[in-house]
Formats: C-alpha cells, structure tokens, sequence
C-alpha cells in the first residue's frame, strides 16, 4: 500500500501544471513615452508576424521603474510556437498599437516558446529604444530567432536608399541572407521565420524552388505544426493553383448554400408581408462607402497598393518602416473586407476611380 502511495505522489508532482510554467523574465529600455507595461501575443498566422491586435494579446506584466519585467504562466500549448513582446506607447490602446523598427523607437521582440520554456532578455542600455539592441538567454532558437534579427531589422531602413539601382541591389542582398541563413538554419521554425521575412511578391516568380522545397521540409519536419498548412497554401497562391476540395465538402458547401438562399428567400418574404401590414417601407440597406472607413495614410496606401507598388516602394514612397506598411495593410484588408492583395486592388479600382 505504501508503495502505491508514493507512486501517486510522484505523479501528482510530475503532472502539477506549475512545473510547466513558462518564463519570460528580463529588462528593457522605458521612459515617459513607453507605458509601464509588456505585452505577450501568440502569433498563430504567418501574416500575424508584423501584426498588433488585441485578440493575439495573451497576457501582460508591469515593467518596473528600472525597467525589468516578469511574464509566467502555463496556458502556452506544448509545440514551439511564434510569440511576440512588445510595448505601447502612451497614448495607444490595444486597437491601435503599432511596432516600430529601429532607432529610438524599437519596441518589440519576436520569440519561440512552449509550455515549460524559460528565457531572459536584457535590453542594452547602450540605446533609449525598449528593444533597440537586446541579449538573450535560454534555449538555442532563441539565440537564432536574436542572430535572424539582426539581418532583418536593417532591412526596415531601405526606404532610405533614394537611388534604384543601389535599392535593388539591397534587397536583393537581403534576400539572399535570408535565403542563406534559412538554408543552414538548424531550427525549421526559424528558417521559417527567415522564409516568411522574404518578400514573396518580389521573388516568388523568381525561385519557386527554394519556397516549394521548404515546403517539403516543413511537411517532412513540421507536419503537425499550425504553420506548415499556412505556409503551403501561401505558396499555392503565390503558384497560382487552385485549391481543391474533396467532392463531398463541395456537395456540403452546395447544399448548404442552397439552404441559405431559400431561408433568405423566406426571411425576405416575411419582412415584406411584416412591412405591408405596418404599412410602412422596408429600411434601405446602411452602406458606408469605403473611403469613409479608412485614415487618411490608410487611404494613401490603398492607393499605392491600386498603383501596384510592392510594401517596400510604400514604404519608401511614404517614409515608414516596412512593419508599419505592413500593419496599415493589415487594418485596410479588415475594413474593406479584403483577403488578400488581388482583392484589395480591385475594391480600390472602385474608390479611386
């Protein structure tokens, strides 16, 4: 009997869920423009890696007046995932925070964490930005994820470079890091994240190859992560192909969107029978015009992505960071109901007319 007991007591130990809790403890850069607090969002898409939303917030800790900080829990799932920290300046609210690359501004971080992980990053007082130039302990793909940041975050300053031939051959190097660094990366979810940094307008076309190919890796290595299905039908829209589904989803789908139309019907026909009885008129539909949605830089945005200018000529025509090109694009696609860049061009088409 007793045995038995300290078999149970042994199991309860090792399965407690505080033994798996993950740390994130460090110290950053913070003065009157920062607020007093981290962020921790969970990047479930690739299109989420540049991209702030109060929905991807999954927990936050005060900052401390030296700056230091202490994030723990254990609601992370048990596979590596993509986990952002940033912080906000004072006068944003979860709705509107923005990333800013470089300079005094720098105020994010991306990691990769599970259950259980513990790391720490220390800022460099060496610079005012929160996250300006940063060290970081714990596991080694933390190491590479900090050793990839230091390829990409130069990059944000293209839109410096006036001339085109010099902006080219730029990007072109930079891309060919990122390229390199992906193909001799130990961890495929930090090559992805090189991978993902490419700008897959631009070279796609280009080396269908070295994306196809690391689609096989991610499937061979990675079959079960949230990110290898994201990345195979990115690079089938890059490829052009139609994505099938089987016979019967498409019965299903017909069906069911035959049953839609014929309970609009009905309900139609039941607010007219409604409407005539009360003699009064249906309301006419409450339709907002899309330029009425949009900020003014929003706006001029949409209006290089009608132009058919890649993020980085945005950025560069506008003067801003590529994140926040990419942010601004992000919040355009959810107000104008647009899923991708195609769509986008066309609804501008229609405002800008």
């Amino acid at each position: 009997m007793f045995p038995r007991t300290i078999l149970l007591l042994i199991l309860v130990f090792l399965t407690n869920p505080l033994l798996a809790e993950y740390s994130i403890k460090g110290k950053v850069n913070i003065n009157e423009a920062w607020q007093p607090k981290i962020f921790l969002a969970a990047v479930k898409k690739l299109s989420d890696y540049y991209r702030t939303s109060p929905d991807m917030i999954l927990d936050t800790a005060p900052i401390q007046s030296d700056g230091s900080f202490e994030l723990k829990g254990n609601n992370l799932p048990n596979e590596k995932r993509y986990y952002r920290l940033y912080l906000m300046k004072k006068q944003n609210n979860d709705y509107d925070a923005c990333l800013y690359v470089g300079g005094d501004d720098h105020n994010f971080v991306h990691v990769l964490l599970k259950e259980g992980d513990a790391i720490e990053i220390y800022a460099s007082n060496e610079s005012v930005a929160p996250f300006g130039s940063y060290e970081i302990q714990g596991n080694k793909d933390n190491q590479l994820m900090h050793d990839l940041a230091d390829i990409v975050f130069p990059s944000f300053y293209f839109h410096r470079i006036k001339f085109p031939t010099e902006l080219k051959f730029t990007e072109d190097k930079f891309y060919t890091d990122l390229k390199k660094f992906s193909d001799t990366c130990t961890s495929t979810l930090v090559a992805l994240a090189a991978i993902n940094n490419t700008d897959f307008d631009e070279y796609y076309d280009a080396d269908p190859m070295f994306y196809e190919n690391f689609g096989k890796r991610l499937k061979s290595e990675l079959p079960n992560s949230i990110y290898t299905k994201n990345y195979l039908l990115k690079i089938r829209y890059y490829a052009n192909e139609e994505i099938s589904n089987p016979t019967w989803i498409k019965l299903l789908l017909g069906l069911l969107f035959l049953g839609i139309i014929g309970l609009s019907w009905k309900l139609y026909q039941m607010h007219q029978r409604l409407a005539a009885l009360q003699n009064t008129p249906a309301a006419p539909p409450i339709s907002v015009p899309i330029e009425e949605l949009l900020t003014q830089k929003e706006k001029e945005i949409l209006q290089l992505i009608s132009a058919g200018k890649s993020n980085k000529e945005i950025a560069s025509d506008l003067f801003i960071g590529l994140s926040t090109v990419k942010t601004h694009i992000n919040k355009i696609y959810s107000k104008i109901g647009a899923s991708n860049r195609k769509e986008a061009q066309t609804l501008a088409k229609e405002v800008f007319k």
